[in-house]
């Protein structure tokens, strides 16, 4: 199956995308048009529900450009984007014995890893990044969680959905999910979980994890439900309203939340006759404001201060627009079919595609010509928190960094450098793999597939810098997060070390494509000898000579997230480390085995 988000091809019968983490859907006729909207254009909310599945990627709905004709593709390298540390097991599925192809065509275990560390950085003004890990792990009715490396506990139901807060700490997770009853609400740390709520058909976790909202008693004849906001402090639940308006079960049109969760919107006051609706926004104890007529929100920040809205128009053609303090401006005067709008970490900033081209705008003011072709995606230091939510046609995507300039960004014309005047230094060509980079800490430091094969790295603050080859025909890497170590294995299956601009040093040969290394760390962990039984399992420190894992045999597959290293045999056990070579067996008798690396 086709992800619809990145691309990427997944076995038949999978749930989610095994790069990005999307829930996938049934193949559909290629390209077709949307289907013509009826006179009455907002809230619009595409089937199926998104609010109850995993967030969706950084990602707008343009495809990174095809590698040139000829050119051999090898299955993907780690993807570094945002809340991702290791490569999805998806891509060995294959090459798997007939025995794990069929359990996996069916799966019951989902391991979710939101992968965060804490170290400085400096990009875009400074990013935010943390160092904890929820992870779950589902096995049928069951649900098994490990928080960081605290001993592990056990949620009731069967995995649905989950979403985090930027730091790590804290998630909510959907379980035992029906169409027509909704599912169970559960919160929950790195060390306890508590029950929310029954009946819950969809929900949302503001970006620091101090509130939730979530829609119960959806009465599907009204098209209305309960707007409910959980404080996860105290553990309280208050109702915002009986009347949210929602146009189908799972739909959080117009629904936001602040970062501190104490700021809630929602739709109301629906008319049938005049087809009219009233945004509302909801600020701490104070009663409910007046967003607009025909107006819903698409974020909010604490206390109000930056908000973003669609209004609709009779005729047609809703607009975007942005209030902050006294400064109002429309944004995009008539939205196309799907607008990704990405924001910074206070809101205050945002970014966003129209009309061929990308735009930016701070704190209300006009819009400003970011670049002359549509950006795919910021490009963000590893482990930098990302919150991703999609409501009708807008997806809202909040990165944990203080300014969105400078950065580097990726568009169809490759990599680009934007400053913070807003000048922008091409670093790459259209031709290269721009979805195959990272970029360093400090953000003078970017590593990138060539359209040969090689890979390099470059200076992308320095206009005019020559690119230095760091390995060749290289078929796989990661890097830690300043990118003076990193590891990468060749088209031979050679697993080669490289520190700053040495010369790489070979490490192993026969190395399957799957690497795994926490991003302060400089320790590898990687699989010799892959077969239908899967391989020995290994590490190299700093590039020194291989090791084996005490008892690391017919591993099938290794991944990393900030605070731990995991690896499943083929026996269905899932072993568990701190990041160091001592494994302890964390979960068993699992009667299959599915990896989805989360983007938050």
């Amino acid at each position: 199956m086709i992800c619809q988000i990145c691309g990427n091809e997944n076995v038949p019968g999978v749930k989610f995308c095994s790069r990005c983490g999307s829930q996938l859907q049934a193949a559909q006729p290629e390209q077709q048009a949307p289907p013509a909207q009826p006179e009455y254009q907002a809230p619009y909310t595409p089937p199926p529900p998104q609010a109850a599945y995993p967030a969706q990627p950084d990602q707008a709905p343009y495809p990174a450009p095809p590698p040139p004709p000829g050119t051999p593709v090898p299955p993907p390298p780690p993807s570094f984007d945002e809340g991702n540390s290791s490569p999805g097991f998806m891509d060995k599925i294959k090459q798997l014995p007939l025995k794990k192809i069929l359990i996996i065509a069916v799966p019951a275990l989902v391991l979710i890893i939101a992968a965060i560390i804490v170290l400085p950085m400096i990009l875009g003004g400074g990013s935010s990044v943390v160092k904890n890990s929820i992870v779950f792990m589902g096995d049928g009715d069951e649900i098994i969680v490990s928080g960081n490396n605290n001993p592990k506990f056990t949620i009731s139901g069967e995995y649905e959905s989950a979403q985090w807060s930027m730091d790590g700490k804290k998630a909510v997770l959907l379980a035992d999910f029906n169409s027509s009853n909704g599912g169970t609400l559960w919160y929950v740390t790195t060390s306890k979980s508590v029950r929310i709520s029954e009946d819950v058909m969809a929900y949302r976790l503001s970006d620091t994890g101090s509130g939730v909202v979530y829609l119960i008693d959806y009465d599907s004849k009204n098209d209305i439900a309960t707007l409910m906001l959980y404080n996860t402090s105290n553990g309280n639940s208050t109702k915002i309203t009986d009347e949210a308006m929602v146009s189908g079960r799972g739909d959080m049109t117009g629904i936001c939340i602040s970062p501190d969760g104490k700021t809630v919107t929602y739709i109301s006051d629906y008319d049938s006759r005049d087809r009219e609706f009233t945004g509302y926004m909801k600020v701490g104890n104070r009663a409910a404001e007046k967003i607009g007529k025909n107006m819903y929100a698409v974020a909010i920040s604490d206390n109000a201060k930056h908000l973003y809205y669609v209004k609709t128009a009779d005729t047609g053609g809703d607009s975007l627009h942005v209030k902050s303090g006294r400064n109002e401006n429309r944004l995009i005067s008539e939205m196309s079919w799907s607008v990704t709008i990405w924001l910074n970490k206070d809101y205050s900033q945002t970014a966003f595609n129209h009309d061929d081209r990308a735009f930016f705008s701070k704190a209300g003011a006009d819009r400003e010509r970011l670049y002359n072709q549509p950006v795919n995606r910021f490009l963000t230091p590893q482990g930098t928190p990302t919150t991703t939510n999609r409501a009708g046609s807008v997806n809202t995507v909040v990165l944990g960094v203080k300014s969105l300039t400078p950065s580097v960004v990726i568009t169809s014309d490759g990599l680009v450098h934007i400053n913070n005047k807003l000048e922008s230094n091409r670093i790459s060509q259209s031709s290269d793999y721009p979805y195959y980079s990272v970029i360093s800490a400090n953000g003078k430091k970017l590593l990138f597939r060539t359209n040969n094969g090689h890979l390099a790295s470059i200076d992308p603050t320095k206009v005019g810098a020559d690119r230095n080859e760091v390995g060749r025909n290289v078929y796989q890497f990661v890097a830690s997060n300043d990118c003076n170590t990193i590891y990468f294995v060749n088209e031979d299956d050679d697993l080669y070390y490289v520190r700053g601009n040495a010369t790489p040093s070979k490490v192993a040969e026969d190395v399957d494509g799957q690497l795994a290394m926490q991003w302060n760390s400089t320790r590898a962990f990687f699989i010799v000898d892959y077969g239908r039984r899967g391989g020995e399992l290994f590490f190299s420190n700093s590039g020194r000579s291989k090791t084996k894992v005490a008892g690391a045999d017919e591993v099938m597959g290794v991944l990393a997230s900030s605070t731990s290293v995991f690896f499943v045999n083929y026996d269905d056990e899932i072993l568990r480390s701190n990041g160091n070579e001592r494994f302890t067996r964390f979960a068993e008798d699992i009667d299959d085995f599915w990896a989805s690396e989360v983007y938050r």
